[in-house]
């Protein structure tokens, strides 16, 4: 499918078009001046509504360059991530909604566009095949699954959600990647990069005076390539992705990007990430439950979708059964050391696999995720030229390096409920429903390392084209050379000690923290943990408590948590001046350490209370099946009614993300007392109490509700 430079084209006459000719987003920028109030005002929302450092990483990507008075312009990025609400609803009516890439502009709901367009309804049929026959297999192995169910029983994907009348495929990012140029010149069909549009599938209807929304975890990645020129030579894309001067509102800005960075691309692949299967913690009472997530790529022939190969994703089962491939895949890594050390290669499709499983809690030590390491031992890359390498120091790291760059690795690699890009919540979502920071840890470190390349690309340097593990924390790249990654925060990923050795640039925690093992897999080559206090003064409520070791089952799916030992919070019973270790089977894997909320905690009243600090934790919501039933409405009366306790909880936002299986979510700025700390600071739940992060528990996707 290629998006057509040219003459713009009426509503009527684009539904006239063959899909594979059809251009999108060819709406002219109008010839009028435009003001540049905006940069100002957008930045400081967005630093009210998120946090600094995420708010500038957002204001280059939302708004212009400021012009002084003098007349001089101020330095400007090139947008890297547009994900300002209001300026993506403008765009899905410039030509960029859902609908309107697969060629049906008028399909307002997905049943509509599951009749309008053949390509949507061979994508929804690939989506259901794949999840009837995980629930065939996981019946076979006695996990049968449920689309609507009150018991401790497995919930699947309702899959009438891919044609309700009240869902749609909604714009929740624009993300430049420039820097994946990289990549593509290693394939037959080079380009100058990518672009990649990113929808994620919600609701929103009305019964009576109120209204039912949320999102749902469905994510569809439309990539698409930014084309050399006639002369076979990349065009300035740093300054195409510069805004010019003065943009004055977001429809100004959506103008912008659709006849600019967005004009003119080539649509090469839709990718999949989506949640199928969650097995509550009423049943994996010692995983703190369960989650399973589908990764699918397809290219577009003609009107039909055909799946393509993972991305340096092997195919697991088939190479276990072919000893001869899986020889050719040892050899293929061994003369390829270089590339892969700096994280820039493509294994060849023969190795690869078409349809991927994800597999959480518990994500990063579970060995389903871990292809290279099903696969391989160190000893099959024994005596390789590690010494001349930057970054993998041996066998084991090399193995790890490898299933890092996976599908697998990097959807549970410093991941959000298995997304890098969650996006922001649509204006009159519930408050308790609404994320805080729409990216995950590994996005927000990456960034960096776009703004770097963008950066080299815009003074005419090289780039630098190395890519550290993707759990690594942000690192310096203003330096030019490989640089080395930070320290790691409180609770974020680490490498053991002993597994320190793997890689030459590792990383290490923080001052007062040490890297200490939660889920430790011992069939693994290179083992991590989390950043944990050295000394009981650090602990917050929220860390891990419980420390154990992942038994992987005959099924990925039948994994056991074997709990080893209680690492803090030693109080039997909690209180307001001691912790105690919440179980996992309250949904809160590895245990949470617990405090009870002070009356001055309780009252915003302590630390933080003026909104110019963050507190360590914060008192915040702890909730039940009564308000799960309510999250998805916007009636906050009912819902406060419904919540069955208040409770400390770590306090996230701007540099500060959470725990692996964990998120964070907003705190509802209506709560008394609760507006001045609510602007910057959110707090972390267990992902799947997050009503918008489970596949299971919403409105009947055709009815609504009675």
């Amino acid at each position: 499918m290629r998006m057509l430079q040219g003459r713009r084209s009426s509503p009527a006459s684009r539904e006239e078009e063959p899909v594979a000719s059809r251009g999108l987003g060819e709406t002219p920028i109008v010839g009028r001046s435009i003001m540049r109030a905006l940069t100002s005002y957008a930045c400081r929302a967005l630093r009210a509504a998120t946090a600094g450092g995420l708010a500038n990483l957002m204001c280059a990507a939302a708004v212009a360059s400021v012009v002084s008075a003098e007349g001089g312009e101020a330095a400007q990025d090139p947008v890297r991530m547009v994900l300002d609400r209001t300026t993506l609803t403008a765009l899905e009516s410039r030509g960029f909604a859902f609908a309107t890439l697969l060629g049906a502009p008028r399909a307002a709901t997905l049943a509509e566009l599951r009749l309008a367009s053949s390509i949507y309804a061979d994508l929804a049929r690939w989506i259901g095949d794949d999840v009837k026959a995980l629930r065939a297999e996981m019946a076979a192995n006695r996990r049968p699954l449920h689309e609507v169910t009150d018991d401790n029983v497995g919930r699947i994907m309702d899959l009438r959600w891919l044609a309700s009348p009240l869902a749609s495929f909604r714009l929740i990012g624009v993300v430049n990647r420039t820097d994946r140029r990289d990549f593509t010149a290693l394939t037959d069909q080079p380009s100058c990069g990518e672009v990649r549009l990113i929808y994620r599938l919600a609701y929103r209807f009305q019964r009576g005076a109120t209204t039912y929304a949320s999102r749902l975890p469905v994510n569809i990645n439309a990539v698409f390539d930014a084309p050399r020129g006639p002369d076979g030579a990349c065009p300035d894309l740093a300054r195409i992705w510069t805004p010019p001067p003065g943009l004055s509102g977001s429809g100004d800005m959506a103008e912008w990007l659709a006849a600019g960075p967005l004009r003119g691309l080539f649509l090469r692949q839709i990718e999949v990430n989506s949640q199928v299967v969650r097995l509550p913690s009423g049943m994996e009472t010692e995983l703190g439950g369960q989650a399973i997530y589908l990764m699918r790529v397809f290219r577009i022939e003609g009107d039909h979708l055909v799946p393509k190969p993972l991305e340096n994703t092997p195919d697991v089962a088939r190479l276990l059964k072919d000893a001869a491939l899986k020889a050719r895949l040892v050899d293929y890594v061994r003369s390829h050391l270089p590339e892969i050390d700096r994280g820039v290669y493509q294994l060849p499709d023969a190795f690869l696999a078409e349809k991927a499983l994800s597999f959480s809690t518990f994500g990063s030590a579970r060995t389903a995720n871990h292809p290279f390491a099903s696969l391989f031992t160190p000893s099959d890359f024994s005596g390789l030229a590690y010494n001349q390498l930057s970054y993998v120091a041996s066998p084991a790291g090399l193995i790890a390096r490898l299933d890092d760059n996976t599908c697998t690795g990097c959807h549970q690699g410093a991941a959000t409920a298995g997304f890098h890009l969650i996006g922001f919540d649509e204006p009159g979502t519930s408050p308790f429903n609404v994320v805080k920071v729409p990216v995950s840890p590994h996005l927000h470190a990456d960034d960096a390392r776009r703004r770097a390349y963008l950066s080299a690309l815009t003074e005419g340097r090289t780039p630098e084209t190395f890519r550290p593990l993707s759990m690594a924390p942000p690192a310096d790249w203003s330096r030019p050379g490989t640089p080395a990654a930070g320290a790691a925060a409180a609770t974020m990923a680490c490498l053991l000690p002993q597994d320190e050795p793997a890689f030459r640039k590792g990383w290490r925690c923080g001052d007062g923290l040490a890297c200490e093992a939660i889920a430790h897999n011992p069939r693994l080559p290179v083992g991590t943990g989390q950043c944990m206090p050295k000394r009981g003064a650090g602990l917050v409520s929220g860390m891990a408590c419980l420390s154990g070791e992942v038994v992987p089952g005959a099924a990925p799916y039948l994994d056991r948590f074997r709990i080893v030992r209680q690492i803090n919070s030693p109080s039997p019973a909690a209180s307001p001046s001691s912790y105690t270790c919440r179980p996992a089977k309250l949904g809160v894997p590895g245990g949470s350490a617990y405090r009870q909320c002070t009356e001055t905690e309780r009252a915003f009243a302590g630390k933080g209370a003026s909104g110019d600090q963050r507190p360590p934790e914060i008192c915040a919501f702890v909730g039940g099946k009564a308000f799960d039933l309510c999250v998805a409405t916007d009636n906050f009366a009912k819902c406060m009614s419904a919540s069955v306790a208040r409770g400390n909880r770590p306090a996230c936002g701007e540099g500060r993300f959470c725990r692996e299986d964990f998120m964070c979510q907003a705190l509802p700025s209506n709560l008394a007392g609760a507006a001045a700390v609510a602007r910057n600071t959110g707090y972390c739940s267990p992902t799947y109490f997050v009503f918008q992060m489970r596949i299971d528990g919403h409105p009947d996707p055709e009815r609504g509700v009675p």
